[in-house]
């Protein structure tokens, strides 16, 4: 009995380990030099017709869910979004927009509707401010 329950705990203990390092691995990633950033979130919040978005796909590559920003290359590029549905209607509807992306710079994308209680709406670009960096002069 103590054979097997030290295998257990040292397979558990090995499995800690793993998921820790792939956790800070995963923190060490790094981005091109002139990298921008897409944001979902409102910069402005007091416009009431505006709603946060999520960045769903990059140029029909799939982004991580739930990310703060999206890393993106400079050049042209296709952003899928997607935001909550209106009140009343259970599904979300997807939006595509074609971007330029400037090197160095952040993206903050909303969602616009004319009405809040209207399910139809369009990305528009809130925001762009400079994300600095050591090349980003």
């Amino acid at each position: 009995i103590n054979a097997r329950r030290y295998a257990n705990l040292r397979r558990k203990l090995l499995t800690m380990i793993m998921a820790l390092l792939a956790a800070a691995l995963a923190g060490c990633a790094t981005y091109p030099e002139n990298v921008s950033f897409l944001y979902g979130e409102r910069y402005y919040r007091a416009n009431s017709h505006t709603f946060a978005t999520v960045i769903t796909a990059v140029d029909g590559q799939s982004t991580m869910l739930r990310s703060v920003q999206v890393p993106i290359e400079p050049g042209p590029h296709v952003v899928r979004l997607t935001t909550a549905p209106a009140a009343g209607f259970p599904i979300p509807e997807m939006r595509e927009l074609n971007l330029n992306v400037e090197p160095c710079k952040r993206y903050y994308i909303v969602a616009e509707r004319d009405n809040r209680l209207l399910q139809n709406w369009r990305p528009v670009i809130e925001r762009v401010d400079d994300a600095g960096g050591s090349n980003c002069r």
